[in-house]
């Protein structure tokens, strides 16, 4: 078949639906992709507040540690002393200090400015060096961690330096502290504490994303992450107040005493998302759309199967095949409608052309029959009327019985109408019960009943005389004289059913399953007997597929046929016509 109406419907229905997988699919990943943005914008904006205040932290503590040994010095008397005099006195004044205090004192260790730094060195691992200067001497003595020490005399750049509190270095920043006499409270010197700034790399690395800068009040750096800013403009930024504009970025600013902490984020860089990141957002995003290409591609073919089915059904109806039918596979939509009202438009519409070919068939045998007949139905009465009377003036009254039974059914066939009573139809029945009654004599009996209300009941005509004629011929048991037949009617919601039953010699249940396929799908054997079968598409064509004939087993032994059908009003003119017809060709017999 060819099926490129549903193919296009398809490839259209996969356009539209993949057109909308990537615009939703699109939307998702520019959705994650901002927001992603925005959270890592708001993480390294939080980044750079911590990183400045982790650096202004260290600058508080190494202030308070610088405070803390300047006040430290005063509580020791004799370390004091030594400092005092180191300043003020010359080398060789200084050295006898020392020994005439010792052999004085009779003390077992002498605890000098040496040892104080030496001890302050251990307590404090970020103190790098202690400086001593002589205000009286100009003298400059340096103490590091590894115990050495370095004396030299004041230059003009020190001084300078000291003048403008410009006390940071290549690898360190330091803190001022005055030394005074507190005999006197003169200035005699000051100690100069420097701590490492290796710290604050450390702590910008450990921020990464943001930048950081380290500055005194005199503008020099004491440490900067990055050189793409001049320190002199930050600062004119920084006193104007408009470093976020000068730096483009976000900025952090803090101050501790002389030292100035800024945490600068560049805001081309603020929310930058890194590259692993974005690759596993478009990874996710491609996964995500060739899962849904996928899923929409198997539902979009299971769609159009379903239609090629649909398609193939019609197809096959068009050449004539009312046997087709087509899955109704209960996905409740509209599909699924679609398939179980083709089907009964298929299973009516095949009844529909049965019923009328029934009917073509019927009338073109009644016209064969009307034009082969060509003797005179009142003559054929008259002479077995004539028989029937000189039978009985000879004294043979079962003949003339039988001749008068056989009488009514001859011209019941001939002359009524195709519906009549049901009164009628079992009227003839017992006529033709007779006719057995007198061949086998005393070998079984027969019983006719029907509620009174029934009699008028409107129905096709000769549905039971095949069906005892079968009995009969397959049922009876010839050597038994216990032999019966029984025939009744009953109602059944919105059928009447009539009931051949019979003790005869009947069929096994495979038999009967077969029997009963045959009827229920209409099928009608050239082999054997087709009274049955021909009464079965009868009422099948006449009061449709739920009528018919059913056989059952009788727990006794012997069959029940039953016969359903539907009562008709309309039919009523028919059974009219039909008894009219029949009280004229009486009077014209007479």
């Amino acid at each position: 078949m060819d099926s490129k109406g549903s193919k296009q419907l398809y490839n259209k229905l996969l356009l539209i639906y993949t057109f909308i997988l990537v615009c939703a699919i699109s939307v998702l990943v520019i959705y994650f992709y901002t927001s992603m943005k925005n959270r890592f914008l708001e993480r390294n904006i939080n980044y750079t507040e911590m990183m400045s205040e982790s650096a202004a932290t260290y600058l508080r503590d190494t202030a308070e540690t610088a405070e803390y040994i300047h006040e430290d010095l005063y509580k020791s008397d004799m370390e004091l002393q030594d400092a005092l005099h180191y300043i003020a006195d010359e080398p060789w004044e200084y050295q006898k200090y020392r020994l005439d205090t010792f052999s004085e004192g009779r003390i077992s260790e002498y605890k000098g400015i040496e040892k104080f730094f030496q001890d302050a060195f251990h307590a404090n691992s970020s103190l790098v060096h202690i400086t001593l200067y002589s205000y009286q001497r100009n003298e400059i003595t340096e103490y590091t961690r590894d115990g050495r020490t370095y004396r030299r005399e004041g230059d003009e750049d020190f001084r300078k330096m000291l003048e403008d509190n410009d006390l940071a270095g290549e690898d360190s920043f330091s803190y001022l502290k005055e030394i005074r006499n507190p005999a006197t409270m003169q200035m005699e010197g000051c100690m100069i504490l420097g701590f490492e700034n290796k710290r604050f790399e450390t702590i910008q690395q450990y921020y990464s994303w943001p930048e950081l800068i380290i500055y005194n009040d005199a503008g020099t750096v004491v440490f900067a992450s990055s050189n793409r800013h001049d320190i002199s403009a930050v600062m004119e930024a920084e006193e104007g107040g408009m470093l976020e504009e000068v730096l483009e970025a976000h900025v952090e600013h803090r101050q501790d005493g002389q030292y100035h902490v800024v945490g600068y984020l560049e805001k081309r860089q603020a929310a930058r998302v890194p590259v692993s990141i974005v690759v596993m957002i478009l990874t996710v995003g491609v996964f995500v759309m060739i899962l849904g290409e996928t899923i929409v591609r198997y539902h979009l073919q299971k769609l159009a199967n379903r239609l090629n089915r649909i398609l193939n059904g019609m197809m096959q109806v068009m050449a004539g095949d009312l046997t087709a039918r087509i899955p109704a596979e209960k996905y409740g939509d509209e599909l699924d409608v679609i398939s179980r009202y083709f089907n009964e438009m298929c299973i009516n519409l095949d009844e529909h052309i049965k019923k009328r070919y029934l009917a073509e068939i019927e009338q073109k045998d009644a016209e064969i029959a009307a034009l082969q007949s060509q003797i005179n139905p009142h003559f054929l009465y008259n002479t077995l009327e004539a028989i029937r009377m000189k039978a009985i003036c000879n004294g043979d009254r079962e003949v003339g019985k039988m001749l008068y039974s056989m009488a009514v059914t001859f011209r019941a066939q001939i002359k009524e109408a195709d519906v009549i009573t049901l009164a009628q139809e079992l009227h003839y029945s017992e006529k033709y019960l007779e006719l057995f009654k007198l061949r086998y004599q005393n070998q079984f009996q027969s019983v006719v009943e029907c509620p009174e209300e029934y009699l008028q009941t409107p129905i096709i005509k000769f549905v039971l005389q095949p069906i005892i004629e079968n009995y009969f011929v397959h049922g009876i048991r010839m050597k038994e004289e216990d032999n019966f037949i029984r025939i009744y009617v009953e109602k059944e919601e919105d059928c009447c059913r009539i009931v051949v039953e019979d003790n005869g010699r009947g069929m096994s249940e495979e038999e009967i399953r077969k029997k009963n396929a045959e009827l229920d799908h209409d099928i009608m054997k050239k082999q054997g007997s087709i009274g049955m079968s021909n009464v079965n598409r009868r009422l099948k064509a006449i009061y449709g597929s739920s009528c018919g004939i059913h056989i059952e087993a009788r727990p006794e032994g012997g069959l029940r046929v039953i016969l359903r059908f539907k009562p008709e009003e309309g039919n009523r003119e028919n059974i009219e016509e039909g008894e009219a017809g029949r009280e004229e060709s009486d009077d014209s017999g007479r």
